[in-house]
């Protein structure tokens, strides 16, 4: 059966394509784009999601420990990178290549649950507040453990519930490493539940840990709100265009619109859901000073 040309998979091919691209670059045993960074850097290091670490680079920062970011350079480097293109472009890595993102977003729009049953907070001043706030206590505990004003296992929380980790060894066992199952323990399960499960099936849009407890999500977003003052790419609204009929609010992965469909931008990742939905053309993905 063809699919309908408004269908939402036809609407967004190329964003649910690079959903894939995205697993293959960065994944293993695929994981394409790591093992080239490594051989191209003329590292020895096994090539899995871990090298391009999205929590520690951030701990370091803000931690004082610089001499950790330099010995991970490749990790630092892709941490630049993701925020560079933030500031340029918008959220892209977020909202096109990310793996964790992609898996919950895709879990949530591919399993029926009726809306009634879906977590979703409307109020986009409260998102922001629990999405900073956790980012707070993130940069928090990096400084007390950086600064040794805090006992180092304090710093080892965040690696003990991390998507990363989990999402790497669910794809070494189903490719044939059953080793990877070793890992298992209470907190790699508690972030299952709470990343696929709750925060990605249950959750409207399926980006609950994006939105909540991801630092690098939460930086590119404070970048690309500074890049979108100063005229740099993101989406805008045209409220000339909007009847209000709310298929944006309902498509929206990070419940990035607000009240009057104008874009909210420190929870938009640039995904250009509401885009290609809204029938009147309210949306644009646009660069230069609004008019």
């Amino acid at each position: 059966m063809w699919l309908k040309p408004n269908s939402t998979l036809v609407l967004n091919r190329w964003r649910y394509l690079s959903f894939i691209a995205g697993f293959f670059l960065f994944v293993a045993p695929f994981a394409f784009l790591v093992r080239a960074t490594l051989f191209a850097l003329g590292k020895i290091q096994e090539p899995t999601l871990h090298v391009f670490c999205y929590r520690m680079p951030i701990d370091w920062i803000f931690g004082g420990r610089y001499s950790s970011l330099i010995a991970s350079s490749v990790s630092t480097g892709f941490i630049v990178v993701i925020l560079a293109s933030a500031f340029l472009f918008g959220p892209l890595f977020c909202g096109w290549l990310c793996p964790v993102g992609s898996i919950s977003e895709s879990a949530s729009r591919v399993i029926p649950i009726p809306s009634k049953y879906r977590i979703w907070i409307k109020d986009t001043q409260i998102t922001s507040g629990l999405r900073y706030g956790f980012l707070v206590g993130f940069i928090a505990i990096a400084v007390l453990v950086g600064y040794k004003l805090a006992a180092s296992d304090l710093s080892s929380i965040c690696c003990r519930y991390c998507t990363s980790s989990v999402l790497q060894n669910l794809s070494s066992g189903i490719f044939g490493n059953f080793l990877a199952i070793e890992y298992w323990h209470t907190g790699a399960i508690i972030v299952l539940i709470s990343w696929l499960l709750i925060g990605g099936v249950f959750m409207q849009g399926g980006r609950g840990w994006c939105l909540f407890f991801c630092p690098l999500g939460a930086l590119s977003n404070v970048v690309h709100k500074v890049g979108a003052r100063l005229g740099l790419y993101r989406i805008e609204h045209s409220a000339s265009k909007c009847a209000s009929c709310n298929s944006c609010s309902s498509v929206c992965p990070t419940w990035a619109i607000k009240d009057d469909k104008t874009i909210e931008r420190s929870l938009c990742i640039a995904c250009k859901e509401c885009v290609n939905v809204c029938p009147n053309g309210c949306y644009s993905y646009q660069k230069g000073f609004k008019k």
